[in-house]
């Protein structure tokens, strides 16, 4: 009886020992092949992201929230329309960090930086108790940051490119050096279209911030069909900032227009001084057209108009995108979602007719519509 116990625990033992080796066998083999799954999944996303979107502040990183680069930083929100306020509401209250100046500024000089001009414009929206929500200010000014060193770059290029061409047609008139005697003299002459313009803050913002030089000049068309009353009053005001902004030297024009009829007009205008390069005398000009925030169609009519008008560079910040994404392929409807379904076609447009187009964007505590589709002409 004792022999046959002694011989149960045996068996026992040896099963229990047995059990444990196969388990301990498994979990090594698991843990092995684990590891080589993981390690496979780690190379598969290395590759994947070769051709994912570029992130880590690569150079061409496209920001879905970025950071505020003006003097006015909204914080964030329940929703964005908390922002509208006054913007002399938003100075004095005490949780945003501002604080009202005690007296006017003095005008600027034109040698003054942009980040002077733009601090003291906003200073001095709060301190005349402007009629603008500080939001449309903010809009105004990160969207002016964010594209102007691309839309003014573009206009340079197309300068160099005049240039080029008029030193051409005098070679061709049979003088021989290569250097028109009038190139060194012409003045690059920028045309600002600020589209669907509202009070027109944006466009000025340009204007304010490029004063007029011996070789340069930025003039700032304001095209929408009703100007309200608080554009001459923020015109005004920033008019006693920068002393450039004013009506005798005609650097801001309200044009109470369709965008359709003013672009004809212009068009007619552009056609009958463009049939000779050397009609452009020492005033050639390029055109550039802004359009932030029109509304749903208006954002398409608006870069049709800037391709027909052969403009230098555009940037453009949508909003209602509600029929926008018509012509778009259903697969991209449905992966992208309608907003970026119609903005991929709008900047398939420009690409088709010569532009290099990209995005970029504006802070989200502004808007949740902050992308911006920028075009430069590539010719």
């Amino acid at each position: 009886m004792n022999d046959l116990l002694l011989v149960k625990s045996y068996m026992l033992i040896v099963g229990v020992l047995c059990y444990l080796m196969v388990q301990t066998s498994f979990a090594f083999f698991f843990i092995h092949d684990s590891h080589h799954s993981i390690q496979q999944l780690r190379n598969l996303h290395s590759f994947s992201k070769l051709f994912a979107a570029k992130e880590n502040r690569h150079p061409t990183y496209y920001e879905k929230t970025p950071k505020f680069l003006g003097p006015l930083v909204l914080s964030r929100k329940d929703s964005t329309s908390d922002n509208r306020v006054r913007i002399r509401q938003y100075y004095m209250d005490k949780q945003n960090g501002f604080e009202l100046p005690k007296e006017p500024p003095n005008a600027l000089a034109l040698t003054a930086s942009t980040d002077l001009i733009l601090k003291t414009i906003v200073d001095h929206f709060a301190f005349r108790d402007a009629p603008v929500d500080v939001k449309e200010v903010a809009e105004s000014i990160e969207f002016f940051l964010r594209t102007r060193k691309r839309l003014m770059g573009a206009a340079k290029k197309r300068h160099a490119k005049y240039i080029r061409q008029l030193s051409v047609s005098h070679h061709q008139d049979g003088n021989n050096d290569w250097t028109a005697p009038r190139s060194h003299n012409m003045m690059m002459n920028i045309a600002l279209y600020d589209m669907c313009a509202g009070h027109g803050l944006t466009g000025m913002l340009f204007a304010a911030c490029n004063p007029p030089t011996k070789d340069k000049i930025v003039n700032c068309h304001l095209v929408d069909v009703v100007q309200p009353a608080s554009h001459a009053v923020l015109k005004g005001l920033i008019s006693e900032i920068c002393p450039w902004i004013d009506e005798a030297h005609e650097t801001v024009v309200y044009h109470n227009s369709t965008l359709e009829s003013f672009s004809k007009d212009l068009f007619l205008k552009k056609s009958s001084n463009l049939t000779d390069i050397s009609s452009h005398g020492n005033d050639a000009e390029c055109s550039i057209l802004i359009a932030t925030h029109a509304c749903g169609s208006l954002t398409d009519q608006a870069l049709e108009k800037a391709v027909a008008l052969d403009c230098c560079s555009i940037a453009a910040m949508p909003c209602c995108y509600t029929g926008a994404d018509k012509g778009v392929p259903y697969g991209f409807k449905r992966a992208f979602g309608t907003a970026w379904a119609a903005d991929i076609r709008r900047t398939s447009f420009l690409d088709s007719h010569g532009f290099h187009t990209d995005y970029s964007s504006i802070p989200q505590e502004i808007t949740p519509l902050n992308r911006i589709i920028v075009a430069e002409d590539r010719s």
